[in-house]
């Protein structure tokens, strides 16, 4: 299949809330990145060395093992240990075992609450000059495409971040968007100036990583299907055969890239309802520290005057909360 797809980046956390019920000053040690390695990962201690320059992304500890990094001891209490693997820290795990079976096993803590998924890349190759990105570029102008991203999001033609004409990447959807899409000249980037190598890369976050990890495990199909599949749901390149975009057909040279593989929807959760309890909460866990400093130095007049700059600021979505909070009370 064409558009059989690989994992390119896969980014978890494992949630440490023993070392929080017992006050430690630390997130996570040296036992959870063990049980991580050995237990999740199915490696070995001695693998993995300590980064040089210690952690990163607030933990102040890390070992690495060729692309497969891990970090803990975080800032915060509720950190936990994250695992972050690159591209090439993919392909160093997938010469031990096989991708499938770490995603199931990632999965597993995930249902049980143990996990957090929070970073999962697909990628896709083409050889043929199909996913061109000057082609897709002329493409996507014409009008010739459709995607699940918002429509306030656009396709970028960059380079280094600058929006020009030359450019050999092509990003779809936003940066800080939970779902992102970019195209670009593999071979050129590795210093072959002659080969045809393009790559579509998938970027999914959060609720969407979540989503896809549950996609890979949970389906019967085998995971390239699969992959392709998701692809194959997320973005369309078509004919303008219909005023109406979702009716068009797909465009041949999509349909033989994809060889007719089923679309494949992921399911993300409902998001909760904000309450009033919930932002106590959110506060409470992450801006406790930040209050008692600012009521010591400043007293009840800073947070009378707080109180009156956001109800300059309220949205509708914290009337909302208000008014839910009020009924309830009743």
């Amino acid at each position: 299949m064409k558009a059989a797809g690989s994992v390119d980046y896969n980014c978890f956390t494992l949630r440490c809330k023993s070392y929080e019920d017992r006050g430690e000053r630390h997130s996570s040690g040296y036992d959870d990145v063990r049980y991580l390695i050995e237990g999740i990962l199915r490696l070995k201690p001695e693998q993995f060395e300590p980064m040089e320059n210690g952690g990163r992304y607030g933990y102040r500890k890390g070992v690495s093992f060729n692309g497969i990094e891990i970090y803990y001891d975080g800032n915060s209490l509720d950190m936990g240990a994250n695992v972050s693997m690159s591209g090439t820290g993919c392909r160093t795990y997938a010469q031990f075992h096989p991708m499938e079976d770490l995603l199931g096993r990632i999965y597993d803590g995930v249902k049980d609450g143990e996990i957090n998924p929070t970073r999962v890349d697909l990628a896709y190759d083409d050889f043929e000059g199909c996913l061109a990105p000057k082609r897709i570029i002329d493409i996507i102008r014409e009008g010739q495409m459709r995607t699940r991203v918002k429509r306030r999001c656009r396709a970028i033609i960059s380079i280094d971040g600058t929006d020009k004409d030359e450019g050999d990447t092509v990003y779809i959807g936003s940066e800080k968007s939970d779902k992102r899409t970019r195209i670009y000249d593999k071979a050129k980037e590795q210093g072959d100036y002659e080969g045809v190598w393009n790559r579509l890369e998938m970027v999914f976050r959060h609720d969407h990583a979540r989503a896809v990890l549950e996609a890979l495990v949970a389906g019967e199909l085998p995971l390239g299907e699969t992959m392709a599949g998701i692809l194959s749901d997320q973005i369309a390149f078509i004919e303008r055969d219909d005023v109406n975009i979702s009716r068009c057909s797909l465009a041949a040279w999509w349909v033989e890239f994809l060889e007719n593989v089923k679309r494949i929807r992921l399911m993300l959760k409902e998001k909760p309802v904000q309450t009033v309890e919930r932002l106590a909460e959110y506060v409470d866990r992450t801006l406790s520290a930040c209050v008692y400093v600012l009521s010591e130095t400043f007293g009840d007049s800073f947070w009378q005057r707080i109180k009156e700059r956001g109800k300059q600021k309220i949205r509708r979505r914290h009337l909302s909360m208000l008014n839910n909070h009020t009924l309830l009370s009743v």
